[in-house]
């Protein structure tokens, strides 16, 4: 049973189901694995638990990244 770990800062339920099904399925036409045996694993981050150049994302955001942290907040 392969699996696959993707770190990254925190993605949209959205973005997990494409790369999901993107990475499974490539991984299965390569390893012959069938899809229902191979497992892929997010492990996300927020913002105050990710640094770049020795900067927390949390005080300089990636610009150009989108996931969970750049989706509008709901008005109160």
């Amino acid at each position: 049973m392969p699996a696959i770990i993707v770190h990254s800062l925190e993605l949209t339920d959205e973005q997990k189901e494409i790369l999901a099904d993107k990475y499974i399925t490539i991984f299965s036409e390569i390893s012959k694995v069938p899809k229902d045996r191979i497992y892929l694993f997010f492990d996300g981050y927020t913002l105050d638990n990710a640094a770049c150049d020795g900067i927390l994302f949390s005080k300089r955001p990636p610009k150009l990244a989108v996931g969970k942290f750049s989706q509008q907040k709901p008005a109160p």
